[in-house]
């Protein structure tokens, strides 16, 4: 397969695993409740004073108002930065991953998980705004940092870093008990499909001239 059809290849797999998910919780599929079973037994079996401390302050992190304004943070950036392109692109992703968050999560409108909630949280559950939200942000960062900067040892680490933020504000939403781990998982999917999507959109348009060092091994 031709390297310039990857982003294309990753939203379909992104999409798709989402759709799955969605036909699944839609329809109170077995392998839903699996998942579920199994996800929430891992966040059971590492529970801790000091682990539930940590993770309190890493899901609120990803509170609405605390990721507009690390987003804000980031688009003032890259804007002084003279990346004013790439300070689009960011802002794009997180605003349409909200949005698409919100209707979706108003139609299927999946109760929250009965266990005792270790935060105040309310609205529906499926999919995961937290998880959705910071994959767009720090995904679109990510990306950023791939397509601008040659691989480098601090590349590297700032992309596995903030990769492991990610993971870690999807895991807390499990483990503060407000979001199943199907949630979660459907809100990385649909979240990184939406910067696939913006990417194939911005790389033809606006980033088209902005695209310093492209490697194309990893695009």
């Amino acid at each position: 397969m031709k390297l310039r059809l990857r982003p294309a290849l990753l939203v379909a797999i992104n999409y798709g695993l989402f759709i799955v998910l969605l036909i699944g919780v839609a329809t109170n599929a077995p392998f839903i409740t699996a998942i579920d079973h199994a996800g929430q037994r891992l966040a059971d079996w590492v529970t801790s004073p000091s682990m539930t401390r940590f993770m309190i302050s890493i899901t609120q992190t990803a509170n609405p108002w605390s990721l507009i304004t690390i987003t804000a943070f980031i688009v003032m950036f890259l804007t002084i930065t003279h990346r004013w392109r790439w300070s689009v692109f960011v802002a794009g992703a997180a605003a349409i991953a909200s949005l698409l968050n919100i209707v979706i999560k108003f139609i299927i409108q999946r109760a929250r998980p009965t266990l005792p909630h270790l935060i105040e949280q309310g609205g529906y559950s499926f999919p995961s705004g937290h998880s959705d939200s910071s994959i767009a942000v720090y995904g679109a960062l990510i990306l950023f940092l791939i397509v601008t900067f040659r691989p480098s040892w601090q590349r590297h680490v700032a992309v596995i870093l903030l990769t492991l933020f990610i993971v870690t504000i999807g895991f807390s939403r499990i483990y503060v008990h407000v979001h199943y781990p199907t949630d979660v998982l459907a809100g990385f999917f649909l979240g990184w499909g939406d910067v696939c999507v913006l990417w194939l959109i911005a790389r033809r348009t606006w980033l088209k001239n902005s695209v310093v060092q492209v490697q194309p091994r990893q695009l």
